[in-house]
């Protein structure tokens, strides 16, 4: 984790320096390592906080009346029942957000290399998905909107301004995520800057669209889960 959060904040607040030195090798070592622990990161978040708003109140609900000479044998059982269930969802959210996270990544970097050849880049499409990899850790924003699950689930929070956050949340760090794609496509194809911004334009607007249909399709339906 030392590792992993000391690359994390050289890419976030001194990314052109982490492109001009990006770790060598394949995107199969360094970069693909972090892009696991970013999603093994956002899966135990989320299993942390389903478990604060559904699972505990639930077991709760199961002892209640139950008396102490009881609980001594049931707690126990109850307790192991909750680690081995946290696990499971865990590892099952994990594998998810992994697969999202790097498929997501190759779109974007297949989109991204193509445009770069066309506009006369030099590079390769390894390098430029090695460098896509480590620009997922900006992914881990949406830990906020996670966060901001449990007081909305307590009525602390509406809904509806739980979404309008998820949006402003969303498109700061899908700028932020242009101004990464923009930087690692000028590195990884030595083009001018504008070449560079330019490309990188198709790639946001994937962005874009794709949380337009999760806060049109999938966001509301997580309303009956909090309410």
């Amino acid at each position: 984790m030392n590792w992993y959060l000391e690359t994390l904040n050289t890419l976030i607040f001194r990314p052109i320096f982490f492109y001009q030195r990006m770790p060598k090798g394949t995107w199969r070592e360094e970069s693909l390592s972090f892009a696991m622990i970013t999603g093994w990161v956002i899966a135990i978040t989320l299993t942390a906080v389903f478990f604060i708003n559904n699972y505990i109140p639930t077991g709760l609900s199961l002892i209640e009346g139950i008396s102490q000479r009881k609980l001594i044998i049931i707690i126990p059982v109850l307790s192991v029942m909750g680690v081995a269930f946290f696990a499971m969802t865990a590892l099952i959210l994990g594998g998810i957000f992994i697969c999202a996270i790097v498929g997501l990544m190759f779109f974007c970097a297949a989109v991204l290399n193509l445009l770069l050849l066309l506009l006369g880049g030099k590079g390769n499409f390894a390098e430029v998905f090695k460098a896509s990899l480590f620009a997922s850790g900006v992914f881990l924003t949406g830990l906020l909107n996670i966060l901001l699950m449990i007081p909305v689930k307590h009525d602390l929070l509406s809904f509806s301004d739980w979404i309008n956050g998820e949006r402003v949340i969303f498109y700061c760090s899908a700028v932020f995520m242009y101004g990464l794609f923009s930087i690692l496509g000028r590195k990884t194809h030595n083009l001018p800057k504008w070449k560079a911004f330019l490309a990188a334009t198709v790639p946001f607007i994937i962005l874009v669209a794709l949380n337009i249909i999760l806060s049109a399709k999938i966001l509301p339906k997580l309303g009956s889960i909090l309410g």
